[in-house]
C-alpha cells in the first residue's frame, strides 16, 4: 500500500492562503479525482470502478492485500486528465502522480496506465510529447519488467510500452506529425520532400510504427476467447479499450504508407522496392484482418465506426492506381462516447414504475377516488389525455418531418460526398496526367538539349577537321620541300664524295711518288757515299765537292 512518502514533495509543500496556490491545489485534486475515474466529487465507493490507485495519494486507503491494485475493468476518467493537460499546457501534474504509481505490483494497473498515456498523447496538449520524452526511461523500465515475467497482462504491457516508445520517438523526430497523426496530404508531401533517401527512410519508419500497432492488436485478440467474452465482459473490455486508439493510429499510418509507396515507385525502379512491397502486403493483410475482427465485435460497433479496406492492396507498379485509393476514415459517434457504460439489457425503471400505477388504478376503480373528487379528476385526466395525444401526434409529425429532413440531408450529404470523391478522383487523375506530361516534357527538353549539344559538337568537330586539313596540306608541302632538299643534298654529297675519293687517290699517288723519290735519294746517297769511300784518299778534298752534272743532288 502506498504511503505519504510516495507523494511528490511539490504536492506536500503546498499550503492555502494564496489564490494561485489554492487554484493550483484545486486543479491537482481535480486531476487526482479524474485519474481515479470518478470525474469529480467524492472518491468511488466501489474499488472496481477505480482506474488509478490515487486514493492513497489523497489520504484514502484500501484494506487487505488488494490495496493499490487496479481491478480488471475498462479505464475511466480520461477526459478530466486530458482537459488538465490543456489547462496547464503540459503533462507535468499527470507525471507527478504517475511516477508514484505502484506499476511493478500490478500488470493490470500498468496496462491501464499505458492506455491512458496513449490517450493523453493523442488528445492532450501538444506539449505533452515533450513531457513524456523526459520519462522514456520509466516507460521502458515498466515494459522490461513485465516482459520478463510470465503474465498475460505483463506480455501485453511489454508490447504496449514498445509501441508508446516508438510513438514518442517518431513524433519527436518528425514534429510535423502530431501524436494524433492527423495531417493533410500537403503536409505529408512537404515532410517527405524531394530527396528519395528521406522518402525511403520515412517509409521505413512508418512501417515500423505500424508493425508495433498491429503487434499489439494481434496479441490482444490472441488472449481473447469465446468463454471469456461471455462470462467476463469487463475483462474483455479492459483488453479491448486501447484498441480504439490503435484503430485510429492504423488508419492514418496506412494512408501515409500508401502515399509514400506511390511516391517511391515514381522515383526508384520496381526491383529496388520489392522488399517494401512485400512488407506492405503483409501489413495490409494483418490490418484488414484486424479491422474485420474489430468490426464483428459488439463492443466496437457502438463506440467507433471502423473503415473498410479494399479487397486487394494497391498496385504500386501502376501510377494511375493512386487515384483509386480511398483514405480510410475512422468516425467516433458523439452520442456514444468511448467511456459510456453498456446499456442495460432489461429496462428496470419501466417495470418498477408501472406496477404502482396499475395498483393505484385498480384501487380507485374499486373504492373510488379519495375525498370524492372523481368528476374533477376525470375531467382533468381527459383533458390531459387529449393534450398528451395532441402533443404526441404533433411530436410524431415533427419526428416524421425531422426524419424526412434527415433523409434529405443524408441524401444531399451522400451526393456531395460522391461529388467530392469524383472531384478527388479527377484531381488525382489530373495530377497523374500532369506528372506524366511533366515527365514527357522533361524527356523532350533533355532530348533537345542532347540534340543541341550534338550539333555544337559536330560544328566543333568540323572546324577541327578543316584546321587539321589545312595543317596537313602545309605539312605535306613542307614534306615535299624537305624531300627535294634532301635529294639535292644527297647529290651534292655524292659529288663531294667523288671529289674526296679523287683527292684521296691523288694524295696517295703523291705520297707514293714522294716515297719513291725519297728511296731514290737515299739510294743515290748510299752510292755517293760508297764512291766517296772508295776514291777518297786518291782524289783528295777536291773530290768531295759534288759535280754539278750529277742529277738528284739538290735540295729536295
Amino acid at each position: 500500500m502506498n504511503s505519504i512518502k510516495s507523494v511528490p514533495a511539490r504536492v506536500l509543500s503546498r499550503r492555502g492562503g494564496h489564490s494561485l496556490e489554492a487554484e493550483r491545489e484545486q486543479f491537482d485534486k481535480s486531476q487526482a479525482r479524474a485519474a481515479e475515474g470518478g470525474g469529480g466529487g467524492a472518491p468511488a465507493a466501489n474499488s472496481s470502478q477505480m482506474f488509478f490507485p490515487f486514493a492513497p495519494l489523497c489520504g484514502w486507503s484500501f484494506p487487505g492485500p488488494w490495496a493499490g491494485l487496479a481491478p480488471e475493468s475498462a479505464s475511466k476518467g480520461r477526459e478530466g486528465i486530458i482537459l488538465g493537460t490543456h489547462h496547464e499546457k503540459g503533462a507535468f501534474t499527470f507525471w507527478s502522480y504517475a511516477i508514484g504509481l505502484p506499476l511493478p505490483s500490478s500488470a493490470i494497473l500498468s496496462w491501464k496506465f499505458c492506455h491512458v498515456l496513449h490517450k493523453v498523447l493523442r488528445d492532450g496538449h501538444p506539449n505533452v510529447l515533450q513531457d513524456c520524452q523526459r520519462y522514456r526511461s520509466n516507460i521502458r523500465e515498466t515494459g522490461d519488467l513485465w516482459g520478463h515475467l510470465h503474465d498475460r497482462y505483463g506480455q501485453l504491457v511489454s508490447i504496449y510500452t514498445r509501441l508508446l516508445l516508438t510513438k514518442i520517438s517518431f513524433h519527436t523526430k518528425h514534429p510535423e506529425f502530431p501524436p494524433g497523426l492527423e495531417v493533410s496530404d500537403e503536409v505529408l508531401e512537404k515532410t517527405a520532400g524531394t530527396d528519395v533517401n528521406n522518402i525511403f527512410q520515412l517509409t521505413v519508419e512508418l512501417f515500423d510504427y505500424l508493425d508495433c500497432e498491429l503487434k499489439l492488436s494481434e496479441s490482444v485478440f490472441r488472449q481473447l476467447n469465446t468463454s471469456m467474452a461471455v462470462s467476463q465482459m469487463s475483462a474483455v473490455q479492459c483488453r479491448l479499450a486501447p484498441l480504439i486508439q490503435v484503430i485510429q493510429d492504423c488508419s492514418h499510418l496506412y494512408h501515409y504508407a500508401v502515399k509514400l509507396m506511390f511516391k517511391l515507385h515514381s522515383c526508384l525502379p520496381a526491383d529496388t522496392l520489392q522488399g517494401h512491397r512485400d512488407r506492405f502486403h503483409e501489413q495490409f493483410r494483418s490490418l484488414k484482418n484486424f479491422f474485420k475482427k474489430a468490426s464483428d465485435m459488439l463492443y466496437f460497433k457502438r463506440l467507433i465506426q471502423i473503415p473498410r479496406l479494399p479487397e486487394s492492396p494497391p498496385n504500386f507498379l501502376r501510377a494511375s492506381a493512386l487515384a483509386e485509393h480511398v483514405k480510410p476514415v475512422v468516425v467516433i459517434p458523439e452520442e456514444a462516447p468511448e467511456d459510456e457504460e453498456p446499456e442495460n439489457l432489461i429496462e428496470i425503471s419501466t417495470a418498477s414504475t408501472t406496477e404502482p400505477q396499475i395498483t393505484s388504478d385498480i384501487f380507485e376503480q374499486t373504492f373510488g377516488p379519495p375525498n370524492g373528487i372523481r368528476d374533477d379528476r376525470d375531467a382533468q385526466i381527459e383533458s390531459l389525455k387529449k393534450e398528451v395525444d395532441m402533443l404526441r401526434a404533433e411530436m410524431e409529425k415533427i419526428k416524421l418531418e425531422a426524419q424526412r429532413y434527415i433523409t434529405q440531408l443524408k441524401a444531399q450529404v451522400n451526393s456531395l460526398e460522391g461529388e467530392v470523391e469524383e472531384q478527388r478522383k479527377q484531381k488525382q487523375k489530373a495530377l497523374v496526367d500532369n506528372e506524366q506530361l511533366r515527365d514527357e516534357l522533361e524527356r523532350l527538353q533533355k532530348a533537345k538539349q542532347d540534340s543541341d549539344r550534338s550539333q555544337r559538337l559536330c560544328a566543333e568537330a568540323e572546324k577541327k577537321a578543316n584546321a587539321t586539313e589545312i595543317r596537313y596540306t602545309k605539312l605535306k608541302e613542307k614534306h615535299s620541300e624537305l624531300i627535294n632538299t634532301h635529294a639535292e643534298l644527297l647529290r651534292k654529297n655524292a659529288d663531294t664524295a667523288k671529289q674526296l675519293t679523287v683527292t684521296q687517290q691523288s694524295q696517295e699517288e703523291v705520297a707514293r711518288v714522294k716515297e719513291q723519290l725519297a728511296f731514290q735519294v737515299e739510294q743515290v746517297k748510299r752510292e755517293a757515299e760508297m764512291k766517296v769511300s772508295q776514291h777518297g784518299p786518291e782524289s783528295g778534298p777536291a773530290s768531295l765537292a759534288p759535280s754539278p752534272s750529277q742529277p738528284g743532288i739538290r735540295g729536295g
